[in-house]
């Protein structure tokens, strides 16, 4: 071999050697989730778990923040219809189920959901993040179907680590959106906005469940009646999966029939304008009122013909 090949063999080993010497670049370490918080300022995610919108809302804020020391890939808001599970009820396509899909990222393409590339910290806290159901700012080609919606908040770093709902790293919350044309629920027998009942014996309770005089308004079809242990409803009866989970309940008595509902049905309602409370839970229908119980809740569900659903919940407080 002659001195410039070896020259250029030795030169070749030389700067293998140095490459093979060089630190390999570090792995990332971070496996964490981001974090999900309320906005700055704020004490509270918006929309709170449980939050009822009334007959005259037309939208929802959305007020969060999410936070990455590694950076936030993305942020996605979801809002579903909590009420329809698995169904396939045929709805009067009129009406509208609210379902919406934001993704925030640096590269959204509406710039409300625009954050600058490597942010390790957004802060959602603005009208042009806010969900529409109605009014001129609605996305739905219809009037909003009544009843439970679940909005969920999750984000991903930008190594792909992401949230989830089975540790609560997700955000979820149960929300109820309420329309004039939706069934009127009304308890007049309230005293300072309670139910007030007696240790065996039956619930006395006067009010009416009826259809309203709103062009939208529907016949009632189906009628659910529990009581359960203060606080144990949760929002989710029907818990998304379209099925009957009252095994535990003091009272439970349906009537009609659920669009929504497996299992969701029941002896005829008496009337599709107007239910009589005060009939309808009398005799083998009563509600018994147990011992060793200071509250409880009376849960009232209502569907009218176009799936509209109004859910109500009294406390019941026993002496």
């Amino acid at each position: 071999m002659n001195l410039h090949k070896r020259t250029n063999l030795i030169f070749s080993l030389a700067f293998i050697f140095l490459l093979s010497c060089e630190p390999a670049e570090d792995l990332p370490n971070d496996l964490s989730a981001p974090v999900i918080e309320h906005a700055e300022g704020r004490d509270h995610i918006e929309p709170e778990n449980g939050a009822v919108y009334g007959e005259n809302s037309d939208h929802m804020h959305v007020r969060f923040s999410a936070e990455d020391p590694s950076g936030i890939g993305q942020v996605r808001v979801n809002v579903h219809a909590n009420f329809d599970g698995h169904s396939h009820a045929r709805i009067n396509n009129t009406f509208s189920r609210l379902d919406i899909n934001n993704v925030f990222s640096p590269t959204a393409e509406n710039p409300d959901f625009r954050f600058p590339e490597g942010s390790t910290r957004i802060n959602i806290d603005a009208s042009g993040t806010d969900i529409y159901w109605a009014g001129s700012n609605s996305t739905l080609n219809g009037p909003v179907i009544a009843g439970s919606y679940d909005v969920g908040i999750e984000a991903t770093d930008i190594f792909g680590n992401q949230t989830g709902y089975a540790d609560g790293s997700s955000y979820i919350a149960t929300i109820q959106i309420r329309t004039p044309y939706a069934p009127a629920i009304t308890i007049s027998n309230l005293h300072d906005g309670e139910l007030e009942a007696e240790a065996g014996m039956l619930l006395d309770v006067q009010g009416t469940v009826s259809r309203t005089d709103h062009e939208l308004s529907s016949p009632i079809t189906f009628l659910w009646i529990r009581v359960a242990e203060e606080g144990e409803d949760h929002g989710h009866e029907d818990d998304g999966h379209n099925h009957r989970i009252a095994d535990e309940d003091i009272y439970d008595q349906m009537w009609g029939s659920s669009a929504w509902i497996d299992e969701g049905t029941g002896p005829d309602l008496p009337h599709s304008e107007m239910l009589d409370l005060s009939k309808i839970l009398t005799g083998d229908n009563a509600i018994h009122i147990p011992s060793g119980e200071d509250h409880l809740d009376l849960i009232i569900r209502a569907e009218d013909s176009n799936g509209n659903t109004t859910k109500q919940v009294y406390t019941i407080h026993i002496e």
